[in-house]
Formats: C-alpha cells, sequence, structure tokens
C-alpha cells in the first residue's frame, strides 16, 4: 500500500503520523539527518502531485461531460497553473509535523485557474494533509515578496511539483532573479536584522539548557540564513551561488565538511525530536533530551550519562553553525556597510602589528610558541581589536600544544593576569574559550565546557553561565543604570582580577557526583593556586570567594534577614569589609548568569538589604567595642581574638564576662536549651593540652552530636567554647543537663580515662566523595592550619582531637561545622608556643587521614 492509499484509507491517520512511521526505523538504521528529511519530502512530494494530477483531471472530466468535449484526461486547455513548494518543504527539509507550505503559481487569476486551484485544495484537505498554501500571479510573487521578508525568503526556495512546468521555468528566469537581487541591499539588511531578532527572542546564547533548535542561535534558521546570504549576497561577488554547497568556495575543506555535518546533527535532532513528542515541538526540554540521545544511538557510560553526551555533541554542532554565519555576516557587512579601513600597517610591539583593523604578526611562526599566545590575547584585550582570521585560525589549531608546561609558564600566567586587570576581559576569555586556549590552560575550567546541570531556574551551561557572570560583573564598570550604580561604587573597591579569577573558578566543582560541589571546586582550586603562584593575601580572598560563593544568596533567599542571628551568620562568615565587598558583588555576578530574568527589583532590594545591614554590623562592633563602658569587660575582649567580636553581640559578650569571673575555680559550664531541640553549651577554662578532645569525648559517650563549635583561646589563656549540641531535645531525660556538666569536668580533670577511644580501623568505607585535608603553614604568622572536608560519624570531632592531643598540639580555635552528614572544619594550631614543624606536619596528615577514611 502506497502513502496516498494508506491515508485515502484510513482518514484518522495524518501525514505526520505517516512521516513518523517513517522516521524511527530510518534513525535507527544510522541514516543522516539530510537523507531522512529528503526521504520524508519524497513521501509528502508523491502525494501532492498524484492529489494535483487528480484534482485537475477530475475537473477537466469535468467539464467535459458538461460541455460534451472529448477532450483527452491530460490535456487542460485555459488552466495555467502550477504546484510550487516553497519555504522549508521547497527546500526538501521537513520532519514529521513541519509545515508543509506550497504556493499555487497562476498565469493570471481569473475564474477557471481559481476555481481549478480551489479544487486541489478541497482535494488535499479531504485527504487529511494539512498545508499552508498561497495563490499568487507573477506580479503577486513580487509584490508580496516586497512587503515582507518572510514571504520573500520563503519564495527563494521554489521547488517545482506539477502543472506548468513552463510556467514555473517563467518564474526562475524573470521573478526569481528579482526576488534575490531587487533592492539588494535592502534584502540583505532585513535579513542581518531579522538573525538579530530572532536571536534576542529565541535565546541570547547557543548554551542554553533547553535550546529552540529551529529558530535558537546555531539552529536550523541559522543554516537557511546562511543560504539565503550565499545566494543573494555573495553569487556575484564570487561565484554563482545557488545552494548551501556554495560554501564550499568560502571556507577551508575542514571547516566547510564540518558545517555539514553539524547542519545533519541539528536537523536530525528536530526530526528525533518531533518524532518522540508526537507533535511539532522544536524546543529541546529537560524531558525530551534523555529519549532524544538514545533514538540517535547515544548511551550512557561510566561518567555521562547519554544525555549529557547527546548535550555536549549539540552545543558543538550549534556553535560550528553560529560560527559560519557569523563568518557570512562579516563578508556580506563589509559589502554593503561604509567604514574607513586604514591601510597602513601600525606596529604594536616588535611581533604585533594591526593591518586593516585587526591583529596580525610579522611572522605567523611565532605562535608556535604558547607564551605568544598568551601575549596575543593580552594585545586583543587592550587593543580592542580583533584577530585576522589567519591569527585566529593559527591560534585555535594551536590549542593542544597548552601543556603542563604552559600552564606554570611565568610569561603565560603574567599576561592572563593582566588581561583580567583590563578592560576587555569577558571579550578576551570568550575568544580564549571559543578557541580552545581557555579550556587548556585552566583544564579545571575545560570540563565544564558544555555541561549541563538540572537545577532550577538555571538556563545555560555551566561554562557559559560562568562567562556571562563575567560579562555582568564587567558591565557594572561602565553603567549608567541608576539602580546598579551602588555596585558599580562598590566594584572601585575590590581587587579586579582577584574578584575575575575567583568568578571564573566559582563553579569548577560542579559535575562532580557530589552535593557540595563548592566544597570540591574548593579543594581543585589549591592546584590552580599553586600554579599561578599567587601571593597569599590574594589566594586567601580567591578561596574565600569560591568556598563561599553561595553563602549571601543562601542566607538572604532563605533566611529572615530581619533577624540579627541571620546578619550576625554572614558576618562571621566574611569577617571584614572587603569580604563582604567582593563576596556581594560575586553574588550579584552568580545570580544575575542564571537567567536574564532572576535578578529581580525585589531580589535586589533583598541583597542590598543584607549587605547594607552586614557592613553596619561590623562597622558597629569596633563602635560597640569602644562604647563599652566597664573596663574591665574591655580588656576581656581585648585579650580574645578579633573573630570573637564578630560572632558574638554585646549581651553574649556581657554574658561570658560575668560566667568567667562568677568563681575562680574553672571549667565553668553553661548550657542553654533552645526551641527547635538544641542546646548551646558554653564552657570558660583555662587552656590546658587535649582541653578540646576531652570535651568531645565527654558528650561523645553521652551520644550528644556536636553539629557546630566555636573555640576561643584568649592571650591570657582564658579559653571559651560553645558548643552547639543538635540532638539535645531527642537524648533529654531528667536531670542530663547536671550529669553532662559533671562528665566534662570530670573528663578535664582526670584525663581520658572514661571517654570513648578510638575504634578499630577496619576496612575503609566507600565514600560518595573523596575527603580533602590540607594543613596550611604560610597563611598564618603565628598558627599552622589544619582543614579537613569529610563525611561525619560518631566520634569523629573526638577521634580528631586525640590525634592533635598525641602529638602535644594546641587547638587554639577552631570552626566546626556539620550539615548534612558532611564535616567541614578549620582547625587552628600550636605546637609549643609554635607553628608545627614540617615532620610534624607529615605525621599528622597521615594520622587524620587515617582517622577521617575510619569508618
Amino acid at each position: 500500500m502506497n502513502d496516498r492509499e494508506q491515508i485515502t484509507e484510513d482518514r484518522s491517520q495524518t501525514i505526520s503520523e505517516i512521516l513518523c512511521l517513517r522516521v524511527e526505523g530510518a534513525i535507527r538504521s544510522g541514516m543522516s539527518g539530510l537523507s531522512i528529511s529528503r526521504k520524508l519530502t519524497d513521501i509528502v512530494d508523491n502525494l501532492l502531485i498524484s492529489a494535483y494530477e487528480s484534482a485537475i483531471n477530475q475537473r477537466a472530466q469535468t467539464e467535459n461531460k458538461a460541455e460534451g468535449n472529448k477532450k483527452t484526461e491530460n490535456e487542460n486547455p485555459g488552466i495555467d497553473l502550477a504546484l510550487v513548494a516553497v519555504g522549508g518543504y521547497g527546500r526538501r527539509e521537513i520532519a514529521p509535523f513541519s509545515d508543509i507550505d506550497i504556493m499555487l503559481l497562476a498565469k493570471k487569476g481569473d475564474d477557471v485557474t481559481v476555481q481549478a486551484a480551489q479544487s486541489l485544495l478541497y482535494r488535499l484537505w479531504d485527504m487529511g494533509i494539512n498545508i499552508s498554501h498561497s495563490f499568487r500571479t507573477m506580479n503577486e510573487c513580487i509584490e508580496d515578496a516586497m512587503k515582507d521578508i518572510r514571504t520573500r525568503t520563503s519564495l527563494v526556495e521554489s521547488r517545482f511539483l506539477a502543472g506548468s512546468e513552463t510556467l514555473f521555468n517563467e518564474f526562475k528566469q524573470d521573478i526569481y532573479q528579482k526576488l534575490l537581487f531587487k533592492d539588494k541591499k535592502e534584502f540583505i539588511g532585513g535579513i542581518l536584522r531579522e538573525i538579530e531578532r530572532r536571536h534576542r527572542e529565541y535565546g541570547d546564547s547557543v548554551y542554553l539548557l533547553e535550546p529552540n533548535v529551529k529558530e535558537g542561535r546555531g539552529g536550523i534558521r541559522d543554516v537557511h540564513c546562511i543560504s539565503w546570504l550565499l545566494k543573494t549576497s555573495l553569487s556575484t561577488t564570487y561565484v554563482r551561488v545557488n545552494e548551501i554547497n556554495g560554501l564550499k568556495n568560502l571556507l577551508p575543506s575542514d571547516n566547510y565538511n564540518h558545517f555539514i555535518k553539524a547542519y545533519d546533527f541539528i536537523l536530525k535532532t528536530r526530526i528525533s525530536l518531533h518524532h518522540i513528542s508526537k507533535r511539532r515541538n522544536d524546543i529541546l526540554s529537560f524531558e525530551f533530551q534523555d529519549e532524544t540521545a538514545k533514538i540517535m544511538g547515544l548511551k550512557d557510560t561510566k561518567w555521562f550519562m547519554a544525555s549529557e553526551i547527546f548535550m555536549r555533541l549539540y552545543y558543538k554542532k550549534a556553535k560550528n553553525i553560529m560560527d559560519t554565519l557569523q563568518r557570512i555576516e562579516n563578508i556580506c557587512s563589509r559589502q554593503y556597510i561604509n567604514f574607513f579601513i586604514p591601510v597602513d600597517v601600525k606596529k604594536i610591539t616588535d611581533d604585533f602589528y594591526l593591518s586593516k583593523n585587526e591583529i596580525t604578526l610579522k611572522d605567523i611562526n611565532l605562535l608556535k610558541n604558547t607564551d605568544k599566545i598568551f601575549e596575543a590575547f593580552y594585545i586583543y584585550s587592550t587593543t580592542l581589536k580583533k584577530f585576522s582570521t589567519q591569527v585566529r585560525d593559527t591560534i585555535k589549531n594551536r590549542f593542544l600544544f597548552i601543556n603542563q608546561k604552559t600552564r606554570s609558564s611565568k610569561k603565560a600566567i603574567m599576561h592572563f593576569m593582566n588581561i583580567l586587570k583590563g578592560n576587555r576581559v569577558y571579550e578576551t576569555l570568550r575568544e580564549m574559550h571559543d578557541t580552545g586556549i581557555l579550556d587548556r590552560f585552566i583544564p579545571e575550567f575545560g570540563r565544564l565546557r558544555h555541561l549541563v546541570i538540572h537545577e532550577p531556574y538555571h538556563r545555560y551551561t555551566v561554562d557559559e553561565h560562568t562567562l556571562i557572570a563575567i560579562r555582568n560583573l564587567e558591565r557594572l564598570k561602565n553603567t549608567r543604570h541608576q539602580k546598579l550604580q551602588y555596585l558599580s561604587d562598590i566594584m572601585r573597591k575590590v581587587k579586579q582580577e582577584i574578584l575575575f579569577l575567583s568568578i571564573l573558578l566559582h563553579d569548577i566543582g560542579k559535575g562532580i557526583p557530589e552535593k557540595h560541589h563548592e566544597d570540591y571546586g574548593y579543594r581543585m582550586l589549591k592546584g590552580i593556586m599553586e600554579r599561578f603562584n599567587i601571593a597569599n593575601d590574594d589566594r586567601q580572598k580567591i578561596e574565600f570567594l569560591v568556598k563561599n560563593h553561595i553563602v549571601m544568596s543562601k542566607l538572604t533567599l532563605m533566611r529572615d534577614i530581619d533577624a540579627p542571628e541571620t546578619i550576625a551568620q554572614l558576618a562571621e562568615i566574611v569577617e571584614n569589609i572587603d569580604n563582604l565587598n567582593a563576596l556581594y558583588l560575586m553574588t550579584y555576578a552568580d545570580m544575575t548568569a542564571v537567567n536574564p530574568h532572576f535578578w529581580t527589583e525585589w531580589k535586589a532590594y533583598l541583597f542590598h538589604e543584607m549587605y547594607v545591614r552586614t557592613s553596619a554590623y561590623l562597622i558597629g562592633l569596633k563602635k560597640q567595642y569602644l562604647d563599652i563602658h566597664d573596663p574591665k569587660i574591655k580588656e576581656f575582649v581585648k585579650n580574645m581574638p578579633d573573630r570573637y567580636l564578630i560572632s558574638n553581640t554585646i549581651d553574649a559578650i556581657n554574658t561570658d564576662y560575668y560566667l568567667s569571673i562568677s568563681k575562680k575555680e574553672k571549667p565553668i559550664i553553661s548550657i542553654s536549651e533552645r526551641q527547635d531541640g538544641t542546646a548551646e553549651l558554653i564552657i570558660i577554662a583555662n587552656n590546658m593540652p587535649g582541653l578540646f578532645a576531652k570535651i568531645v569525648g565527654s558528650l561523645g559517650r553521652r551520644g550528644l552530636n556536636i553539629f557546630r563549635a566555636r573555640l576561643y583561646t584568649g592571650i591570657n589563656g582564658l579559653v571559651i567554647d560553645k558548643i552547639l549540641i543538635s540532638n539535645w531535645k531527642d537524648m533529654w531525660w531528667h536531670g542530663m543537663g547536671e550529669q553532662v556538666k559533671e562528665d566534662i569536668k570530670e573528663a578535664i580533670f582526670q584525663g581520658h580515662d572514661k571517654t570513648f577511644s578510638l575504634h578499630p580501623f577496619t576496612n575503609l568505607p566507600i565514600y560518595r566523595f573523596a575527603p580533602f585535608i590540607e594543613i596550611d603553614n604560610e597563611t598564618s604568622i603565628e598558627y599552622t592550619i589544619l582543614e579537613l572536608f569529610s563525611h561525619d560519624r560518631l566520634g569523629l570531632l573526638y577521634d580528631i582531637s586525640m590525634q592533635l592531643y598525641k602529638y602535644g598540639i594546641d587547638i587554639i580555635s577552631a570552626i566546626i561545622n556539620t550539615e548534612d552528614g558532611v564535616a567541614r572544619d578549620v582547625f587552628y594550631l600550636q605546637c609549643k608556643g609554635n607553628k608545627l614543624d614540617a615532620e610534624l606536619v607529615i605525621k599528622v596528615l597521615n594520622s587524620i587521614q587515617i582517622v577521617v577514611l575510619q569508618k
């Protein structure tokens, strides 16, 4: 049964459903997208040609009978009509639910011809074929095309199907040439403006998480635009161009082959998407990505799902189409836009020159030196000019030579950091990313290329999100938007290159199969800082920003910013105004890069309020200290570390002071039960070896879980430990509070006899992420800093503190945080009043490693 018979027999089955039946087998057999589209077009062609012939012949028979005429069926005097495929159908480029665009071309619009056209349309509708149609004479083709660019581009794709071929040939010889070349300059300008409008409407990036495969950047419509520009603008300039294969004369053979493969892939994606969704659907939404990937032959691997592999391929192909379109646009624009191009050659350096307003080299072989590539990008950033095609193509072909040696090259790093200091940061990093240089120079960022992470509200791939964040931040420098002026003012107070580097690296932990990507990214960051040999102060700033880049947004959007504890919590994390300024700017960049509509006026107000209140809080701390009238309390605060003043209100400070003097013997223990079922323990004691380990051990013996602890050691040896217990209410029994106090006192005075000991070192567990342990002996002048991320378990804190006690190490201060089963702890350590020596550092690292990996 042929396609026409199948539709005629079963009116409930549309032509789209028949096309769907043909598609799946073709895709699974490995047929190319172009071949499948041609096959579907042939099916529609046969149906429409058959319908045309039947309609015209039936009308002729009816007229012959009415007039008693004995003419044969194939003779149709008085009907000068041609059935013409236009638009996508004319290009032989259809998917199962594509519009089927036809034009009935008439010599003249007399009643006989109009009635013949109506007969055909009635027959097509009767067959259940939905078509988009038009009826035009020759002159009407020109009139309609000059009024509407979409009509004009649709008619440019005209293809003869049936009827008067003589009439269609007249159209091709006369009307078609006018469609291409009449008011040529305005036509090309209209195409270029339509491209810009469409890109604004359907997405400002190739790397959308749910792209429109037809109208979006790098989609099928961009291929159409390339074809129209080739036919219209370049036919008379280079060669006679009638089809997309005219690109062979404009692109290197490899580039042309890659473009055709990209076009084929996007077209096949659209065909698959129509088949899967069983409707006209050009949006590659999350719900269809996995099935589309699998129907196109992709499978899950150990590291990536099929949908992730598919989307990375999609972005690569779409970017190829976009690059080709931009290349053709540039060629076309030069012909019709008048601007002065200096003909002289201007020297920039001994090696780099400006020629025809583009960056060139005296010797292209200089780019064999990878340091010269980074110098080229530095010049790109300072001159505000673009590379010549030769320079860009050479750099792109050299990206594989960016290796470990280049990543540590002082010259390459110097040029890169100078780029981050300049006034063209986003454009330069974008060019470095597009050419593959940035990905090789910082492979931790390169692994984010085309990475799709399904997160609420996010619209872009991870690499694109990062670059947009940098763009949005850079725009603050020269913003004229009154409501962003306060951010612009803050921007002038920060070290620009450190802020931009922090943003570039802030999401490098994404894509790792664990929840806390900021923690993993923080670990990866350490290696980058070592390679770049970043100064200590700058390194601390970058590490702080990467580690805490979601803190401000989390507190602002998920906590009550009117609550004093929320402001105090952010103040404790940032510690000073400089960190707050940098974090505020980073939060703005991160949030505005989620999608174009995420940073609303209401969110802007909330973040600004959070910033203003935290800033006032930090400033108020100094004033608060100066306003303390009791000299004894002032001296008490002065003896404590700076962090103590930031982390505690004046009421809490007063409470601590009066507790500390309430009796001479120590320890003094206070327990405050909270409404949320937790309890805060305040232990004030004289410093002694293993103090914290003894306290933790006594709490662990009672099954009490520590999820936050702040340890402050004064210069006079007074220790204030504030420990928050998460399961106090669950474990509570009458008299438990007093018993806990006695346990702690007994542990401090009698040692570790009644506390639990380390568990036997048995089999190591399988973790969903690798623990991270680092000892920093450079950042602080006085202390060695031990930092770790690990899965939490009962007794972990005790085991760590006991290992330190075993080596005679004092915990001077500590920040203990446990959330979602993850321990994130920082310890400030000394041994005999000094930092740990190298031998002791190795011993501690090995011991803590064993403890952390213990079940």
